[in-house]
């Protein structure tokens, strides 16, 4: 009877070791971590990007994200080179977790920077959508981000107040708008004159996304903003 019930036991263990075609980690219904890269690094119009030895693409246009690269778990490098991989920044030894999803942002000159975000699946409340900010702006001043209806004027207070070069908010609610359009404002932290960014984004409602704020010589601001949507 022992020996019976040991073997339905290894077998058991046995069937939830199954791969899983590329997207799991050696177990049933668990995924591997998903990688994209955001490439706002200032002089860099196309970036390769690698997660350990795995490639998350050859080709990032500045301004804009990757797709997720599949990754097995576990601590690895994250670096990120020109077109032809002449490395030019690195960030070490992080761990990537099962059933998790990231983004790396390059940005800066001097030096080359990386900023690892655990992105965040779940959707926004009911009649909500959920924002944070991301500064990725390297010598710039700390920073303001007002969110807004397309119409609105500027709100009194700040959605995102003084939010410094390299860190990222927490997120924040802001109720649904019937058109889905939302203008985001940012500006020098305190000084509401010049205004460094000035877009409208499409946000549906429920979802949850990150907008990055970065330089951008091809702005007449210098400055620009890019949307990431987390929960899909």
């Amino acid at each position: 009877m022992n020996r019976i019930a040991t073997i339905g036991i290894v077998t058991g263990v046995a069937a939830l070791l199954v791969g899983c075609g590329g997207s799991g980690n050696g177990l049933v219904n668990v995924p591997n971590p998903r990688v994209r890269f955001a490439n706002v690094l200032p002089g860099i119009a196309s970036a390769k990007a690698k997660v350990g030895s795995d490639e998350i693409s050859a080709n990032i246009p500045f301004g804009t994200v990757s797709t997720y690269a599949i990754t097995p778990n576990g601590n690895k490098d994250l670096t990120v080179g020109d077109a032809t991989f002449n490395n030019l920044a690195t960030l070490a030894n992080q761990l990537y977790e099962t059933n998790k999803r990231y983004t790396g942002v390059g940005y800066g000159t001097a030096p080359r920077t990386i900023l690892l975000l655990e992105e965040n699946e779940s959707q926004s409340g009911t009649n909500t959508i959920s924002m944070r900010a991301v500064h990725a702006g390297q010598g710039g001043a700390n920073v303001d981000v007002y969110l807004s209806a397309v119409g609105d004027p500027l709100p009194a207070n700040p959605a995102f107040d003084g939010v410094a070069v390299g860190s990222t908010t927490s997120f924040s609610a802001a109720p649904v708008i019937g058109t889905n359009q939302y203008r985001v404002r940012v500006y020098a932290d305190g000084n509401t004159s010049t205004v460094l960014v000035d877009q409208t984004l499409v946000i549906q409602p429920r979802d949850r996304v990150s907008v990055i704020v970065y330089t951008d010589a091809g702005q007449a601001s210098g400055w620009n903003a890019l949307l990431l949507k987390e929960n899909i």
